[in-house]
């Protein structure tokens, strides 16, 4: 079953990890075979970014746009902003500084005619 507009918060893995690097895009890439239009929400470790957090980011984002769907990263601090502005990153992801100001804005929010389901989707 494909699922229009589904929204999913998942934590980005705290460090290096190879494994759970892994495991991470093995979900969201079974999210976006499972859904269309798919709005991931990634919640950022609080230790930084490195270039293997980057990367992943990056993977996330190819993965959900082929589903026509919104990465959007929340828990940003000031220095992974800066990083995030830096590397360009910006330009295909929304930053918020938490979680519950994603889902919590509803002017992000809105109903498509175009939705079989009629759910609620994230802007773009």
């Amino acid at each position: 079953m494909i699922t229009s507009g589904t929204v999913v918060v998942m934590q980005l893995p705290n460090g290096r990890a190879r494994r759970q690097r892994r495991e991470f895009l093995a979900e969201v890439k079974q999210l976006a075979r499972e859904s269309y239009r798919p709005q991931l929400i990634v919640d950022l470790p609080s230790q930084g970014l490195h270039f293997e957090t980057l990367d992943l980011l990056l993977s996330c984002v190819e993965q959900i746009e082929r589903s026509e769907g919104r990465v959007s990263v929340a828990g940003a601090s000031p220095e992974a902003t800066a990083i995030l502005e830096l590397t360009q990153l910006t330009s295909v992801v929304n930053v918020f500084p938490s979680v519950s100001e994603v889902a919590g804005v509803d002017s992000l929010c809105a109903p498509s005619s175009e939705d079989p389901c009629n759910g609620r989707h994230l802007a773009a």
